[in-house]
């Protein structure tokens, strides 16, 4: 690894730092530090470093594909450090696609018990009808596009890093 690399690394890891520290200030690093959001009745608190990893990844995704592309595939290093920020910007889309689903559930008005008699229903429940599920829709094409990006970024490196061994 040359020393551009190392600089290139270390930058994106400072604009990552500060950009936390100007959106979330320096209560957003602290451990006990939540965000609660409030829908209808219940109550979700998700910790702050959920969103400090979700921005960070999203910004090195986003300077290193900038980078890659730019030079065409041909830095080792770059593609790497890519493609590991692919694989966690895909993993972070999973988990993001599973809290839409329950949020998708609290507002479909269905419920998960059981009835309390054991003869039939008397009326059937029906959904409401909300975006949640077209938004899970579109997390889960993210992923899939994020996915074939990861292959062919993975073919490029291949293929370049081949001409690089000759």
């Amino acid at each position: 690894m040359n020393k551009k690399e190392i600089y290139w690394l270390i930058g994106t890891i400072v604009l990552v730092l500060i950009l936390n520290l100007i959106i979330f200030g320096i209560d957003g690093f602290k451990s006990e530090s939540v965000t609660d959001i409030n829908v209808h009745d219940t109550y979700f608190v998700i910790a702050n470093y959920h969103f400090i990893l979700l921005f960070g990844i999203s910004i090195f995704f986003a300077v290193y594909l900038i980078r890659v592309l730019r030079q065409n595939f041909k830095n080792l290093m770059a593609n790497l450090v890519l493609i590991i920020s692919t694989i966690l910007l895909s993993i972070i889309m999973g988990g993001i696609s599973t809290i839409v689903d329950s949020f998708a559930q609290l507002f479909s008005g269905a419920t998960i018990y059981p009835p309390l008699s054991t003869g039939e229903m008397e009326h059937k429940i029906e959904n409401n009808e909300n975006n949640f599920g077209l938004i899970t829709s579109v997390i889960y094409i993210i992923q899939i596009v994020l996915l074939i990006f990861l292959a062919y970024c993975g073919f490029k490196t291949g293929l370049n890093y081949n001409k690089v061994e000759r």
